[in-house]
């Protein structure tokens, strides 16, 4: 590793000679495009900020992995939860920029460095960005969104051209440097203070019929049970019930038998449930557990914080992953179950996702979820991901009576 890095520092002069001429042709074509009077041939710190990423290079050990896209999405993200060995907190700050990985704990330092070299504006890139920030920003929801990503896609291009991404990503085989996580990083960029209550406002005021009738249905849905909302009472069991009923069903299965005399683990389920004696639950009516109720605290709760956090989080980034850590925390629940009842996990439909996902936007009370919803959904770029689904899922919500 150490040859590597020295080999690669004394080639990325030879680099940059090679670019120092072509650079700033896409970055011209990108800033015309915008209509900004900025002369980006005379950037003196154009060679400086060149020369600082390219001494940034990938160590050998480090390497990227990534999902794969062609997984069953929810086998996936079970598998995901069930080798965790980390307990997902619904209170923790996101401290990152780009969608790297849907479920990444965090980022390697190598990628830290790229990001914070990305970001870190000077030059010509600055002087784009603050030309960009005195822009009289539209008063309507369409034409404000039109102008931030027109602006997010080309100073994305105009970051390429100026770097040459391309080239770069190539020779450290950067899987997580791509237009989808260039986008995110310029979002969050432009998604300062004023600029994020800016939108949020804008669309929020727009947005009051969509807000009301959303706010009017989770009204009327406070009250009702996770029976009441159709899931499958197997996801309905707190921890004192879990492990009440995993003991019935410890001295009920004697692993001495042989297979053929068990019955189906379902079928001991069941038998253990009808057989729960209450007064070894205390204030656990036998009724009550029947029809799925759970008793003083949401079996989803955790899932429930995660989502109420998302209307705290300014970026439509941090939006989107609150959002993943909340489908995360449905599925720690589910993988859960799995485990108490030794069972191997099966896929989850979509259809059982928007129902148990339903009852956690109801018992969440988040303000105005729409407008939380729609800056997501314009301003992420590809959507053709987890969490895509995840705000397909989330729409599909809305539209329940």
């Amino acid at each position: 590793m150490g040859n590597n890095q020295v080999i690669r520092s004394e080639n990325v002069y030879d680099i940059y000679k090679t670019y120092q001429n072509h650079w700033f042709v896409g970055v011209e074509r990108e800033v015309q495009k915008l209509g900004y009077n900025i002369s980006v041939r005379s950037d003196r710190f154009h060679k400086r900020n060149f020369l600082s990423l390219y001494e940034i290079v990938k160590p050998q050990h480090e390497q990227i992995i990534t999902m794969n896209s062609e997984e069953s999405l929810f086998a996936t993200e079970l598998e995901n939860i069930k080798r965790s060995k980390k307990t997902i907190d619904p209170f923790k700050e996101f401290q990152v920029t780009t969608l790297v990985q849907d479920c990444d704990p965090g980022y390697q330092d190598y990628e830290k460095q790229v990001i914070n070299q990305l970001s870190t504006l000077s030059g010509s890139l600055l002087e784009i960005f603050q030309t960009f920030r005195r822009t009289q920003l539209p008063n309507n929801s369409h034409e404000l969104d039109t102008l931030l990503i027109k602006f997010r896609d080309s100073f994305v291009q105009i970051l390429i051209h100026y770097y040459d991404l391309k080239h770069y990503a190539t020779i450290n085989q950067c899987q997580f440097l791509n237009v989808q996580s260039l986008q995110c990083l310029v979002t969050n960029m432009i998604f300062n203070d004023d600029i994020s209550c800016y939108v949020y406002q804008i669309k929020k005021q727009e947005q009051i019929q969509e807000n009301e009738k959303i706010h009017f249905k989770l009204t009327q849905s406070q009250n009702r049970t996770l029976a009441d909302f159709g899931i499958s009472i197997k996801y309905c069991l707190d921890c004192t019930t879990r492990d009440y009923i995993q003991t019935k069903i410890s001295t009920k299965i004697n692993t001495k038998i042989s297979k053929n005399d068990l019955k189906e683990q379902e079928n001991y389920e069941t038998l253990i449930i009808e057989d729960v004696d209450q007064t070894q639950l205390p204030s656990r009516p036998q009724a009550k557990l029947l029809q799925g109720t759970f008793f003083y605290q949401s079996p989803f709760e955790k899932a429930i914080q995660a989502l109420q956090l998302i209307q705290f989080r300014k970026t439509p980034h941090h939006k989107i992953k609150q959002l993943i850590l909340c489908f995360q925390c449905i599925y720690s629940i589910i993988i859960n179950y799995y485990q108490q009842f030794a069972q191997q996990p099966s896929n989850i439909s979509t259809d059982e996702m928007i129902t148990i996902f339903n009852y956690v936007l109801c018992q969440s009370k988040i303000q105005n979820p729409y407008t939380h919803f729609d800056i997501m959904q314009k301003y992420l770029g590809n959507l053709d991901r987890v969490e895509g689904i995840y705000l397909t899922i989330m729409e599909a919500t809305f539209c329940i009576d």
